[in-house]
């Protein structure tokens, strides 16, 4: 396969990886005369980039110089092997001259690309807007919001699960019987709040795990169940829910083999 340019080459492989789910960056080259030979693009994933130190001043007191806490941040590369090499022939133009697919990461969903570096591109019409709507004196807000409107909108975030250790300590030492009720719309993201609750030993309230949900349909509980036994690995044997019949059914749904009034899993109403 013969390409013209490496600008053409890196967005034919990003097009590929965008259709696969892998980011991807361009890396090595070699230069023979001042002449480029060979052109690297890899996996975003690439390689194991030693891991960042960031300070923080830590103020001491006026008679000693302040010092800096190290904070370690952990590499996102894990040496992934997939990569596209160009070589330079007859000096007009570019050969693949080796193509290798294989990954060691698991690959990224359709629905989260657009979080992807590689993928995050303006075309040259968005960046003339942009440029336009600065001349005018409006605000990132409002030329973010003509964009939203010109160009049909963005990805929404649909549902969200959330449970730290200690929702999971929670839920492991009280987690027999939990509540869970949604909240309409009161936030400022329009998102259903969803949290799941039990009571410890001293009749207090705890939790062990929140949800953000776009629409309160059989899907989004469904989904919401199933991270809870993701996350948890067993199911709790009571739950107090509303009469709402669409939490029912994807209680039923979720756990086919266990009614809804068995010793196993119960639904009470207040």
């Amino acid at each position: 396969m013969m390409i013209s340019s490496i600008d053409e080459a890196f967005d034919f492989y990003n097009e590929y990886a965008k259709k696969a789910g892998f980011g991807v960056r361009e890396c090595g080259s070699y230069v023979h005369d001042g002449v480029l030979k060979t052109k690297y693009f890899t996996c975003c994933k690439d390689g194991h980039k030693p891991a960042k130190m960031y300070d923080s001043k830590v103020d001491c007191n006026e008679s000693s110089k302040p010092y800096y806490k190290r904070r370690n941040m952990p590499t996102i590369r894990c040496g992934c092997r997939a990569h596209l090499q160009l070589n330079f022939v007859d000096g007009v133009i570019f050969e693949v001259h080796d193509f290798f697919e294989g990954h060691n990461l698991s690959m990224v969903a359709d629905s989260d690309m657009q979080f992807v570096r590689s993928a995050r591109k303006l075309t040259h019409v968005q960046e003339e807007t942009i440029y336009e709507l600065s001349s005018l004196n409006l605000g990132p807000v409002k030329a973010l919001n003509l964009m939203r409107t010109q160009y049909g909108g963005f990805e929404k975030l649909i549902r969200v699960f959330w449970a730290d250790e200690i929702s999971k300590s929670n839920y492991l030492a009280f987690g027999d019987i939990i509540s869970f009720d949604a909240t309409f719309n009161t936030n400022k993201y329009k998102m259903v709040f969803v949290p799941f609750t039990a009571i410890d030993n001293h009749c207090h309230s705890v939790t062990v795990g929140a949800e953000l949900l776009a629409s309160e349909t059989i899907e989004s509980y469904t989904w919401l169940l199933q991270m809870l036994l993701k996350s948890f690995g067993s199911a709790p044997k009571v739950v107090v829910t509303d009469q709402d019949p669409v939490m029912k059914q994807a209680i039923a749904y979720v756990f086919p083999n266990t009614s809804l009034n068995n010793e196993r899993f119960t639904s009470v109403s207040w």
